[in-house]
């Protein structure tokens, strides 16, 4: 334990993620003091149906701040501002006093919206014109809440307004409602060319403008830590609390997304390769996903493998449940590029639009009988590495991005799958400190640019310390595995029952 008695003014940062609330404590260098991961469970009551409770997300947040307390003496006292990162495409209903209309929430994954109800006269295609929301349409608000009115009518009339979830928390924390571009961008009621909320597709969707919060920049402070929000994080009344952003914002702001083609790779359960920029990278046959970014006039457009370390941790599951992972992973060294022949398709949670669309299904091909252990293992990770690369070959097209990869999240932690990344890209790649901590970096730079600590967010660079490089050794050696992927790829496609194109 580190006594902070004498440190510098502290901020609270919270990464209100899919799986749990990350919490840490970041100081004015840019430099994480503490942090702790809190976890709570998500439900499937039915297929497409993932929900959550708000009020774990709260009791999260609550015991991550004792937690980190706990572990920081002297650090109560400092703490000089909040900032969240949240999950996206929250559609949180509360009533006229702010409280919750049911106890459960769909979360981003959540495919229970209704396209049919909101496009009419007005065209699919139009819309992500409008507003970059290359997600399936139905897991965005704007649609959800479509299904919210047809399926129990009597929650939809005591709803007044639909929430996203950092939204929610700095509600109970201050008392007061408001979100950011950011999260607002992901309502799917959002113009990205005027930076408001869209009336004729509000009207589409037969909605009040004042159904969804009122949008105020992230760095702009939302209100003040109340009484009953400080008794029960432990923590003094009246720190500031400010607008924060949605968390592909904040982890492009944690990665570097600070300054016009910076792009960065996120390896985690889902993976997306991600740029940022002053023109939102929109373009109908990819489909790349949008944000308004934290950072005032300033886009991130992304392109994603939805079942990448998802994909991995199956396969470790079916083939060596309960080894070490580390340890699964090195299994492919005993393999060469190419797994022998073996390919993988790591759609096993759907696809993009380029891959099928969110119908599409996974696998392996090439199986033979000399196939072992080592080449599946060595197929996934070049699987993934192949799905990552579609995507930064037309992000770099896309968006005219030529600057180094960063890479970021659990799966830049293996030597062995960065070489693979490496090739595979035919790129060098960058690879920071600033590991999984990324989302609540971003935030902690929100909460210091609010404070006035900070002038802007470009020092949130100076946390990239020591940025290791890794380049590749032998990208020749995947031309067949290349070719054989994206064969598999198109295969895959055509067995797709429905191609459901993002509705």
């Amino acid at each position: 334990m580190t006594d902070l008695g004498a440190a510098p003014d502290l901020v609270l940062a919270y990464d209100l993620g899919t799986g749990g609330c990350k919490a840490s404590l970041w100081t004015p260098a840019a430099t994480m003091l503490a942090e702790t991961v809190v976890p709570y469970p998500t439900s499937h009551p039915a297929p497409g149906r993932n929900e959550q409770r708000p009020a774990d997300w709260w009791d999260a947040v609550a015991a991550s701040t004792r937690q980190l307390l706990e572990r920081s003496p002297g650090a109560r006292e400092r703490i000089a501002g909040i900032a969240l990162s949240g999950q996206s495409l929250g559609a949180v209903q509360i009533d006229d006093d702010g409280e919750l209309v049911a106890p459960t929430t769909p979360i981003w994954s959540d495919t229970r919206g209704r396209p049919d109800a909101v496009f009419g006269d007005l065209s699919e295609a139009e819309w992500y014109r409008r507003t970059g929301n290359g997600f399936g349409a139905a897991l965005y608000p704007l649609t959800k809440a479509a299904a919210f009115r047809a399926e129990d009518p009597g929650s939809w009339a005591r709803t007044r307004h639909l929430v996203g979830s950092k939204d929610w928390i700095n509600l109970r924390l201050t008392g007061q409602l408001a979100t950011d571009p950011s999260m607002a961008s992901g309502s799917g009621a959002y113009d990205l060319a005027t930076g408001d909320y869209d009336d004729e597709l509000l009207a589409a969707a037969d909605l009040h403008r004042d159904v969804l919060p009122r949008i105020a920049p992230s760095s702009e402070r939302v209100g003040s830590l109340t009484r009953a929000a400080a008794t029960a994080l432990d923590l003094p009344t009246g720190i500031p609390v400010f607008a924060g952003a949605v968390d592909n914002a904040a982890m492009a702001l944690g990665s570097r997304g600070t300054a016009e083609g910076r792009i960065y790779a996120a390896l985690g359960s889902s993976s997306w390769i991600t740029v940022t920029s002053a023109r939102p990278v929109i373009d109908e046959h990819a489909r790349p996903y949008v944000f308004a970014h934290a950072i005032p006039g300033m886009f991130v457009s992304a392109l994603s493998t939805f079942s990448s370390g998802t994909s991995l941790e199956w396969l470790h599951a079916t083939l060596a449940p309960g080894t070490d992972t580390a340890a699964f992973i090195d299994l492919a060294a005993g393999s060469v590029p190419g797994a022998r022949g073996v390919s993988f398709v790591p759609t096993l949670a759907g696809g993009t639009p380029l891959e099928g669309g969110s119908g599409v299904r996974g696998g392996f091909t090439g199986l033979h009988l000399g196939a072992g252990p080592a080449d599946l293992v060595r197929a996934c990770l070049e699987g993934i590495a192949f799905s990552l690369d579609r995507s930064l070959t037309l992000m770099r097209e896309l968006s005219g991005s030529r600057e180094a990869l960063l890479i970021t999240g659990g799966g830049s932690r293996s030597p062995l799958w960065n070489g693979i990344y490496a090739d595979i890209l035919r790129s060098p790649l960058q690879r920071s400190a600033v590991d999984q901590q990324a989302a609540t970096l971003g935030a902690a730079a929100i909460a210091l640019v609010g404070l006035g600590i900070w002038d802007d967010y470009g020092r949130t660079d100076a946390a990239h310390t020591g940025l290791d490089e890794i380049v590749p050794t032998s990208p020749e050696s995947y031309a067949g595995a290349r070719d054989r992927f994206d064969t598999a790829v198109s295969a895959l496609a055509s067995l797709t029952p429905t191609q459901e194109n993002l509705s």
